[in-house]
């Protein structure tokens, strides 16, 4: 089941927030991504939780006070539950139809995330924490032995139905994620 929600968050750190307050209300494991959307007159970011477990209720009553979008894809049915207004409710449909494709999305929660801690060897990582591919920016060769120092904190990708995660070299030759947990927002200090 997949469970997409647009409140027309302005950055994938007010959707990271919703995904949250999401997920610690829920006691099943889920694969939770942010989704960027484009094509109106303000870009924003939608969210997408998916589930072997039936969550539609849960997270209905979870964002019932709010005024956002919302598509649930059950499997076998032929069209996805919509509702919200029609703004968000078209963003929050361009979330579930990526989730189910697997095509794109920044991943929040996954299977193996709490995995995630310490200094690593590549393979290991991709093992324990259930990444299907490490890529290095820029070309960056990354090897089974290739140690990546999490941070304890790792964002992937979705693409192509895996999961993705972007590194970096960084000092004392090890690797770390592109996307850190505290980042600093272009042009910040100017």
């Amino acid at each position: 089941m997949i469970i997409a929600i647009d409140a027309g968050s302005a950055d994938t750190a007010a959707a990271d927030h919703l995904l949250y307050e999401v997920i610690d209300g829920l006691e099943q494991p889920v694969l939770a991504l942010t989704h960027m959307v484009a094509g109106d007159d303000r870009p924003h970011v939608a969210v997408s939780l998916t589930s072997t477990a039936d969550l539609a209720d849960p997270v209905r009553a979870m964002v019932a006070e709010r005024n956002v979008g919302l598509a649930v894809t059950r499997p076998g049915a032929s069209e996805p539950e919509l509702a919200g207004p029609s703004r968000l409710v078209r963003g929050a449909y361009v979330a579930a139809v990526e989730a189910a494709l697997g095509t794109s999305g920044r991943v929040v929660r996954w299977p193996g995330h709490e995995q995630a801690h310490g200094v690593l060897p590549a393979a290991e990582l991709r093992t324990r924490c259930g990444i299907d591919h490490l890529e290095g920016i820029g070309g960056v060769p990354v090897e089974d032995g290739t140690l990546i120092d999490t941070l304890d904190f790792l964002r992937p990708v979705r693409r192509d139905g895996r999961l993705v995660l972007q590194v970096q070299p960084a000092a004392g030759d090890v690797l770390i994620p592109f996307e850190l947990q505290h980042q600093q927002k272009c042009c910040a200090d100017h």
